[in-house]
């Protein structure tokens, strides 16, 4: 995304909406360090690349979370 991280996406959805599931993706992995997609406990990440029927799961089970 242009002149924005997720992270920054992030915290502008859940500062208006703060029970909202998100889900990011992502081609780094959960362990790597990076300046602009840094990963707290609590955050669903999926990664690249996934399985249409994986993303599929991954949302329904965020949206029956709700």
């Amino acid at each position: 995304m242009p002149n924005i991280s997720g992270r920054s996406v992030h915290k502008h959805i859940t500062d208006t909406y703060p029970n909202i599931p998100v889900l990011f993706a992502s081609g780094y992995s959960k362990d790597v360090v990076h300046t602009d997609f840094v990963l707290n406990d609590g955050i669903n990440l999926i990664q690249k690349p996934f399985r249409h029927a994986d993303l599929l799961q991954r949302v329904r089970s965020l949206l029956d979370s709700i």
